[in-house]
Order: C-alpha cells, then sequence, then structure tokens
C-alpha cells in the first residue's frame, strides 16, 4: 500500500508566503492528482497537467506542490532558458524550500544563487541523487530543456558503473510545458520517458497547452517534399498517456475576471506603406543614414527602414497620447530590434521638433537579444522598470529579440507592440508580459499592433482591406489561447462602451474609435481604430475572418439547447453540462450567459420567445442556486461524495465552499424566520450529501470523508488497527485522525459512531482506557511544568558540568529534557525575568 508521508508545512506557510485564490485551487488539484491511490499502481509515474494563465503564478504553484508532496525527497525542475532556470531558483527559496539544490546546465556557479553548483557531468547528478537518497535531505535539481538528458546519462551511468539503480524522482516539474510537446524525436522529450528518468510524479504546467498532429518530415532527396511522421512520433498536450490528465484550467479572459491580469485594449496602427506611398511614409517620421548593420550597398543584412520609422512614429504618437511609460517591442532578428532601439529617438527628434509642447525631445530606448550576458540583461530590465527620476524620461521602450519569453520577470509593463509574427505560442506569451499587475493596481495593457496600408486602401476598410491580416493573426492566437475572449466581439453590442475599466469616452483618443463587446460583467476585448470602426462591420470582421460567424454561435447554441429540451422536456440545465458529438460544448454556460443578456436588456426579444418556448429558466436566484448546486455536485463526485468542502474551495473558479458555508448558516436559522433554508433546497442538497450540515463540526466530517475516500479505494478492505500515524491522504493526517477517533470513541455522537463503523473503524478499549486515564490526572500547570524542568536541568548540570543538554535525552523520571530545554529557548520572549535567571544561572547560552 502506498503511503503519502507527511512533510513540512506548505511552502507558503513556511516563507509566510500566501497562495491566492486560484493558486491554493491550483495546489489541491495538483495533490489530489499526484496523491497514490491504494491499489491502482503507476508505473509510469503519475502525471498531471495544468494550464494557467501567464503572470498568474505558476512558479509559486509548482513549488508549494514541490514542498507538499515531496518535502524531503528529489525534485527535478525543467525550465526553457537559462534566465528562468536563475529565476526559477529563486521563487522555490522565496517559498520555502530546503535544504540542497543544485543545477544542471552551462552557467558557472559564480551566475548562479549562492550555494548553488551547477554541472552537466553525470557522475557529479548521480552523486547528488544518491547522496539525497540516502540521508532523506530535500533536494531540488534545476535543468534546461537542453541539458535535461544529462540526468537521464546520469541514471544511465550509475547503473552501468556502480552497479545500482539510482532512485526515482519525488517529483519532475516541467515548466513552459509546452516546449516538450511536438516531434518525440527532440531530444527534450526524454522528460517524458519513464525509463530514461523515472519519476514518482510528472507535473506538466504551461500557460498555452499545444496541441500537435503528427509532425512532417522531409523525404530524402526532395527538400521540398514531406512525409508525415508516424502518429507514436507525435508528442501532443491532449495525450493522456504523456501529459496526464488535465486538473486545472485557468484561462486568460477567467484570469482577467478574477483580477489576476490586467484588462487589455487592442490599439490598431493603420498606417501608410513606405514602399507604395513613399510621400505618405515620409510624413510618419523616416530616419536617416544608414541603419545598424545595414551595408551602404545592400550587400548585407538590412531592415526595412522605412517601415520601422512608420512603426516607431505610430508607437511614439500612441504612447504620448495614451499616457504609456513602458513598451515591449517584439522583434524577430537580433538586427531588426537593435535597429529598432538606435533609429528610435531619430524618429521621436523629427516630432518632438514639429510639435514640441506634445511630443518629448528624448525617450529611454534599449534593446536586447540572445547575445548579451545575464548581467547585462538584468542591468536593462531593472532600468527599464525605474521611474524615470534620474535621467527624466517618462516613456521607455525595450526591443528584443527573444529574450524576454517564457517565465521572464520583468518591470510591470502597460504596453507592447506586435506585429504579428512568429507562432501563435510566441504571441501568446508576448502578450503576457503586459498583462501581469499587482493585485489592486487597476491598469489596462495596451497591445498595439501596426497594419500597412496598400495604395487605394482606406483606413478602416476592415472588410474590403487585406492588410489587417497581423490583426487577425493576433486575434487568431487570442482564440487558440481563449476563445472567450474574441469570439464575444462577434456579437455587436448595443453600445460601443465598455462595460468594465477604463471607459471607452476615455480611453479613445480624438480621431479614433473604440469598439468593443458588452457583457455580462465579464471582460471585454476592445479594439481601437485611428478611424471609426462601426461595431456590426468589427463583428463581420472577427466572424469572417477568424470566427464561424455571430448567426452560426446562436444557431449552435440553440441547436444544443432544442436537443436538450426534446431529450428531457425543459432546459434545467446543470451550469457545467458539456454537450455535443464530443462532449465539448458548453451549454450550461451558454444558457447562463444569455439568461445574464436578458437581466441586463442586451438579449432580442425574438430570441427570448425561442427560449421561452424550450422550457428557459429566468429566475436569477433559482438559477444561482441551481448553479452552486452543480457545482456542489462537481464537488462532490471528487471528493467521494461529501460536501464538506472548507470555506475558502473553489472549483474552476467557483467559489464553492463561501456557497456551502451560506447555506450552513441559512440552515440553523428556524423555518419560517428571514433568511431560512428553503425545505426544497435542503432537500436538494442533501441529495447529494445527506450530511453536508452535520451537527458536529464541519472540519470532522470533512476528514471522515477522507477515511471513507480510503476505505473505498482498498475496496472495503481496510485494517484500521495497522494503519500507520503517519499516513497521509488527500491532505488530510489520516493516521492521526482514525487514532484519535478510536480514542475518543465514548465521546462521540452516535451518528459519528454509525458512520465510523459503517467503514469498519472501531473504538480502541486500550486507547480509550489510556485517554480517560490521562484526562483523570491532575493538570500540571505551566509554572510547575518549568519547575520540574529546572531542577532535571539542575542535576543534569551537577553531574554533566554543562547545560549542552542533547535533544535527545530523557531523565530517569521520563522527562524529555533536551526537548524541554529547546522549547525554552524558543519561548524565551514570554519567560519571566526570574525564569531567565535561573536558567542563566544554571548556564544555559542563548
Amino acid at each position: 500500500m502506498d503511503v503519502v508521508k507527511p512533510g513540512l508545512m506548505a511552502a507558503q506557510a513556511a516563507a509566510g508566503i500566501s497562495l491566492r485564490g486560484h493558486q491554493e485551487e491550483a495546489l489541491e488539484a495538483i495533490v489530489r492528482g499526484l496523491t497514490p491511490r491504494p491499489g491502482h499502481p503507476a508505473p509510469n509515474g503519475l502525471r498531471v497537467t495544468v494550464q494557467m494563465a501567464t503572470g498568474s503564478g505558476k512558479s509559486y504553484v509548482g513549488a508549494a506542490a514541490g514542498q507538499k508532496l515531496v518535502p524531503r525527497g528529489v525534485v527535478l525542475v525543467v525550465v526553457p532558458t537559462l534566465d528562468l532556470l536563475v529565476q526559477m531558483i529563486g521563487s522555490w527559496q522565496a517559498a520555502g524550500r530546503s535544504g540542497d539544490m543544485h543545477a544542471v546546465c552551462s552557467l558557472v556557479d559564480s551566475e548562479l544563487p549562492f550555494g548553488v553548483m551547477a554541472t552537466t557531468s553525470p557522475l557529479m547528478i548521480g552523486m547528488w541523487l544518491s547522496q539525497a537518497a540516502k540521508h532523506r535531505r530535500p533536494t531540488t535539481v534545476f535543468a534546461t530543456y537542453t541539458s535535461v538528458g544529462a540526468v537521464a546519462d546520469a541514471y544511465e551511468y550509475w547503473a552501468a558503473s556502480k552497479g545500482e539503480l539510482l532512485p526515482p524522482l519525488g517529483l519532475m516539474v516541467c515548466d513552459e510545458a509546452h516546449r516538450s510537446s511536438g516531434s518525440v524525436e527532440k531530444t527534450w522529450t526524454v522528460v517524458h520517458h519513464q525509463t530514461a528518468i523515472p519519476a514518482e510524479r510528472r507535473l506538466y504546467m504551461t500557460a498555452t497547452p499545444r496541441i500537435w498532429a503528427p509532425p512532417k518530415r522531409p523525404v530524402k532527396g526532395r527538400e521540398e517534399a514531406y512525409q508525415p511522421l508516424p502518429e507514436e512520433l507525435a508528442v501532443s498536450m491532449d495525450d493522456v498517456r504523456v501529459y496526464g490528465p488535465h486538473v486545472y484550467s485557468l484561462g486568460l479572459a477567467e484570469a482577467i475576471d478574477r483580477k489576476l491580469l490586467a484588462p487589455f485594449e487592442i490599439v490598431v496602427l493603420e498606417l501608410r506603406d513606405p514602399l507604395g506611398d513613399r510621400q505618405g511614409a515620409e510624413r510618419q517620421g523616416v530616419p536617416w543614414g544608414p541603419g545598424v548593420g545595414e551595408a551602404q550597398d545592400g550587400s548585407e543584412d538590412d531592415v526595412p527602414a522605412a517601415h520601422i520609422a512608420a512603426i516607431q512614429a505610430g508607437l511614439v504618437k500612441t504612447m504620448v497620447e495614451r499616457g504609456l511609460e513602458r513598451c515591449i517591442t517584439f522583434h524577430n532578428r537580433t538586427i531588426e530590434a537593435r535597429y529598432f532601439a538606435e533609429t528610435m529617438n531619430q524618429t521621436v527628434e523629427k516630432l518632438h521638433i514639429d510639435n514640441p509642447r506634445k511630443y518629448p525631445e528624448e525617450f529611454w530606448v534599449q534593446w536586447l537579444s540572445g547575445e548579451h550576458d545575464v548581467d547585462f540583461r538584468k542591468e536593462v530590465i531593472a532600468d527599464f522598470g525605474s521611474s524615470g527620476e534620474s535621467d527624466g524620461l517618462r516613456h521607455r521602450v525595450a526591443a528584443q529579440c527573444k529574450v524576454l519569453g517564457e517565465g521572464v520577470d520583468i518591470p510591470d509593463t502597460d504596453s507592447v507592440l506586435l506585429q504579428g509574427r512568429g507562432s501563435m505560442v510566441d504571441i501568446v506569451q508576448a502578450i503576457g508580459r503586459a498583462l501581469r499587475m499587482k493585485p489592486g493596481e487597476g491598469k489596462t495593457a495596451s497591445l498595439i499592433v501596426p497594419v500597412f496600408l496598400k495604395p487605394g486602401e482606406e483606413p478602416g476598410d476592415i472588410l474590403k482591406s487585406d492588410s489587417y491580416g497581423p490583426l487577425v493573426r493576433i486575434l487568431t492566437a487570442f482564440r487558440s489561447h481563449d476563445a472567450r475572449v474574441v469570439e464575444a466581439l462577434a456579437v455587436p453590442q448595443k453600445s460601443g462602451k465598455r462595460t468594465k475599466g477604463r471607459s471607452a469616452e476615455a480611453a479613445v483618443g480624438p480621431g479614433e474609435s473604440g469598439v468593443g463587446a458588452g457583457g455580462s460583467g465579464a471582460f471585454t476585448l476592445p479594439v481601437r481604430f485611428q478611424t471609426p470602426v462601426d461595431e456590426n462591420v468589427l463583428a463581420l470582421f472577427i466572424a469572417s475572418r477568424v470566427l464561424v460567424g455571430e448567426t452560426q454561435l446562436w444557431r449552435e447554441g440553440i441547436g444544443h439547447a432544442r436537443r436538450w429540451f426534446e431529450e428531457t422536456g425543459g432546459l434545467d440545465v446543470p451550469y457545467s453540462a458539456m454537450v455535443g458529438e464530443n462532449g465539448n460544448y458548453p451549454l450550461g454556460k451558454w444558457l447562463s450567459d444569455r439568461r445574464a443578456e436578458n437581466a441586463n436588456g442586451e438579449l432580442a426579444s425574438y430570441r427570448v420567445e425561442m427560449l421561452d418556448a424550450l422550457g428557459m429558466i429566468w429566475s436569477v436566484s433559482d438559477a444561482r442556486f441551481e448553479a452552486g448546486l452543480d457545482w456542489a455536485r462537481v464537488w462532490a463526485k471528487g471528493h467521494g461524495g461529501s460536501l464538506a468542502a472548507p470555506a475558502r474551495a473553489s472549483v474552476s473558479g467557483y467559489a464553492i465552499g463561501t456557497w456551502l458555508s451560506e447555506l450552513r448558516a441559512a440552515a440553523q436559522i428556524p423555518a419560517g424566520e428571514q433568511g431560512a433554508l428553503s425545505p426544497e433546497r435542503r432537500a436538494a442538497l442533501e441529495e447529494v450529501d445527506p450530511w453536508w450540515c452535520p451537527a458536529w463540526p464541519i472540519t470532522w466530517q470533512r476528514a471522515y470523508a477522507t477515511a471513507r475516500q480510503w476505505w473505498l479505494a482498498c475496496d472495503g478492505r481496510v485494517d484500521w488497527a495497522q494503519l500507520p500515524v503517519d499516513t497521509v491522504f488527500e491532505g488530510e493526517q489520516l493516521g492521526r485522525w482514525v487514532k484519535a477517533e478510536r480514542a475518543d470513541w465514548p465521546g462521540l455522537e452516535e451518528e459519528q459512531r454509525d458512520l465510523l463503523a459503517a467503514i469498519g473503524i472501531e473504538a480502541d478499549a486500550e486507547l480509550v482506557a489510556a485517554k480517560a486515564a490521562a484526562e483523570a490526572k491532575p493538570k500540571v500547570s505551566r509554572t510547575d511544568r518549568f519547575a520540574l524542568g529546572i531542577a532535571a536541568l539542575a542535576a543534569f548540570v551537577e553531574r554533566e558540568g554543562h547545560a549542552r543538554v542533547p535533544r535527545t535525552h530523557k531523565t530517569d523520571e521520563g522527562l524529555s529534557l533536551g526537548t524541554w530545554l529547546n522549547n525554552q529557548k524558543a519561548r524565551r520572549d514570554k519567560l519571566s525575568a526570574e525564569q531567565l535567571g535561573q536558567l542563566e544561572a544554571l548556564g544555559v547560552g542563548w
């Protein structure tokens, strides 16, 4: 039987760091998914995947999971870059991870935090793992995907040279796990192979899960021809055999709704094509002179100088007019990032000369790429994040090429410039740079997207022009990451004003229009054009270029609703109901959104009539209870049928713990009085769990539910008397609890005893007698206990000649003198002056 040993406190408690609500929810899902089940062996190790939006705190959740699941074992943390490796070490240390920390990478020890050693030697790595197992010390190894193969080499080397197998890892955390997907022929897919790197548990964490079809490989002798790789050579993140089940997801829109990330707007820069309209482009601020890396004869690498100048001018105007202070620009080539930075102030100067009252003389501008060393990048990032008081430059721009990517922490940024190039995942990662914010900061980020109009095209002609491809690509990237953000744009609203965050009037500058989807209190995505664009035109643009169309969205939803009605006779649909051929259409949520639209007067009358004909439930109060009841069913299904949820518990963002606590309070109010729980709702809850509101503390019921889950997992065959006292299951100290209940049998309610007997837990006569005897003994006051300790210490000092009592030392009378003395030192501030004097007189050092 696999037993999870109790460990140190959770990481957040150990370091004084409190995880936020969504992080606690993710941690619980991880612990549940990676807790071994009795009678269910996992030869390839337990595996789960967690998706959390960029900036929502994946690093701390991973560290907390490591501390919770493997407090004294070996954890391997795999990251994509050296910068992130260094940052991740700091995150785990801040989260309370103690013990040894090592790095498997190309960095030297001086480039790592103090005390962290680095190597790629299989011998050295094998020694780390062997020593950690021998001494049961908490050990954390950090590696990049490029160098993680050295860990596999260590296992192979140790078996060949030492003739013994290294113990498996307690946990492997693969951060930015989408990097491990794709072709199995990639070297870093070794993280998936249990035979190469054995691990009891694997935790895959990402903001952007990648779903892959079988990749292609070139046909030998025909470079232009490709053939698909065999199915088994494609590693996709929807393959539960490799990545395990998705136990927690926090999408971009939900993170914004929960105020974890900043709301944002898209600002479209409609520029003239410098090659097709040179005169118009020059009016947008063309810098002079050859650019960096641009040979006079054009024989070397060059950059599109005129295009960049136009983008620079548009960026300067946008930052000044919107009061933006920090912008990151993303480039695919180092030469372009450098050129953009080194010519930026030429454009700023030109605009300043034309309008000195509006535009400053200079911006702070710098560029970064992988060619820069770590210390220089840190210095530039720190300078980028400064307030500008030292240099007097309010507006700051960092042009970078593939440096500020996955997981790298940067100062608060209020804007990014995206040109719609690169992979979808890279675009989403770039967007995440601007969306990070401190709790309560309340900023709105701007995503600036330049488009170049061709000759004859007019700004705002988004349906006729083909030049808005970059905008389509950005919106498509959003949709691939979180469809809700974009799909709302396909439904035109009665007003173009935003319903949340900065208002459209405040956000839109002179000569601009803002178009965004309204909604029922959820995040809406405004798209700002310099030329007015009717919201219906934008909806059609989104429908025709990004989605399948608004009418299709409605038809799909009402079609599923009609089929539900035909099968059940009404629309009493649980909020979490997924229907359709593949079970992936959220009908419950779709109906909830329509209900909210109707409450806000935003649902067309003919659509109300269509839903009424299907038995739509419109009551908000009833709907809220039904939604809560459905989430209660979801919670109960995952917790052995029990609703004994902690007050802070949540499921998929729904505060189920708070909802149940409020209903338990209402259940205590006498029937007929205001606020009392109705018999119908009480019966509905009892149908889910008869003990949802017990007469005893809910904490007891929660522990009982955990014991019952253990009993069920063991097919009802459990010898509770032999259960190790240190057994931990589902985060509960199960062994200790069972022992306490068997000892406290006479003090339990009759119904509690019945519940325990139903799963085979009975009273222990010896434990009951021992507890009764202990309770019958006269209580010893703290003052008397101190006097006993002082007397024992004086005897020790007289005998040994010193007061250095070993921690394990006990007196002949059974007093744990070493423990007592350590406790006095720990509570020194609470001792009286007389007690302190007694200890000092015996030679106790502090």
